[in-house]
């Protein structure tokens, strides 16, 4: 059974604002879950192990002043000012640490190729085994950046993936942008100079279509989409540009970059609808739709991946049919190798995929 590597989870910000533990079971966290979210813990760290993810990108996220939570008055977990922000995402590389210091044979930092080779090292060699998730820092959103010079310093505290919007407005037009005509600003140009200069990975993920275009032909490092599914399966119905058309996927494509897929059934299906639409309409086969369809623009398994975005925002029951919680995710194996793709496509897309561009980026 392949490990995973799952390229987003909001382990920070739900744990910090949702109190879920991680170190426990999805369902002792459903049992005691106090917070204000009405979807059903899906990651522990049973189920971690029992679906083999091995390396999780953690991210640093925090929700911006316009769209925040009116009862969030969690400061680790939302922001309104510059200050705020490097604050509160401060607070958040603090929870990992304090995660992986108190907790060392369940979680890990990955910090360098060492730390990473480590932790692959693990998984491959003993793979019937317990070892602890890799984390590596992926920045959510990073419109209230107070200066550049803080690239650096989130640099050294782990973070290796960028994606610069969120809602959008700053740098580029994001999800939540409306009226925003422009690809990249000047400003968004300057932060993707820096960010390359750096050597962070750029997630396109939250960039309407033309800005991720721009951005990539901009872009001379490394780039990928840590969350995000294939507008051509979701129609013209769907009622936000928060996915990718083909042609930002063969842009991304042509620029080895990688793309994790969402297992949440709003990014799955345009229409469905929680408590409404029945949820056995939305199956792990409509996933392996997303994953196919990447695979055949690129007419290879070296684009698609998984990046769950569990547990940030959606949870059990909203997602595929047969799924509870995360270790469900070995269960595209069968459905993939029905479809013809053989073990070292599902290996591509489990793993190997994330990991040609950590290895690009880790020194």
């Amino acid at each position: 059974m392949p490990f995973i590597i799952d390229s987003h989870e909001d382990l920070a910000y739900e744990s910090l604002y949702g109190k879920f533990d991680y170190t426990r079971s999805c369902m002792d966290n459903r049992k005691y879950y106090s917070g204000p979210e009405k979807f059903g813990c899906t990651i522990g760290w049973p189920e971690l192990q029992e679906g083999r993810i091995g390396i999780i990108f953690g991210t640093i996220f925090m929700e911006p002043p316009a769209f925040s939570n009116p009862t969030n008055k969690n400061r680790e977990t939302t922001y309104v000012t510059n200050e705020d922000f490097h604050a509160a995402a401060c607070a958040q590389l603090d929870f990992y640490d304090r995660l992986t210091d108190e907790h060392p044979t369940m979680f890990r930092r990955i910090f360098t190729r060492a730390d990473y080779e480590d932790t692959i090292r693990s998984w491959t060699e003993q793979p019937d085994s317990e070892h602890p998730v890799g984390l590596v820092g992926l920045m959510e959103g990073c419109e209230y950046l107070r200066s550049f010079d803080d690239l650096e310093l989130y640099y050294e505290r782990g973070i290796r993936l960028i994606g610069p919007v969120w809602a959008g407005g700053r740098w580029c037009a994001g999800t939540k942008s409306t009226d925003f005509k422009d690809a990249l600003t000047d400003d968004g140009r300057a932060l993707l100079k820096k960010m390359s200069a750096n050597g962070f990975v750029l997630d396109i993920s939250h960039m309407k279509n033309h800005s991720a275009m721009d951005a990539l032909d901009y872009y001379d490092g490394t780039a990928a989409a840590s969350h995000a599914n294939c507008n051509a399966l979701l129609g013209d119905d769907f009622p936000i540009e928060r996915h990718f058309n083909d042609e930002t996927i063969k842009a991304l494509i042509e620029h080895d970059g990688v793309m994790g897929v969402v297992p949440f059934n709003f990014f799955l299906k345009a229409g469905w609808k929680n408590g409404e639409t029945p949820r056995e309409t939305i199956t792990l086969n409509t996933l392996a739709d997303h994953i196919d369809h990447i695979c055949q623009l690129a007419g290879h398994s070296h684009t698609a991946a998984i990046g769950t975005d569990f547990d940030g925002g959606f949870g059990y029951p909203e997602i595929p049919y047969e799924m509870n919680d995360i270790s469900d995710l070995q269960k595209i194996t069968g459905i993939l190798e029905k479809r013809g793709y053989g073990e070292e496509d599902i290996q591509n897309i489990f793993h190997k995929n994330w990991q040609r561009i950590l290895e690009r980026v880790l020194k």
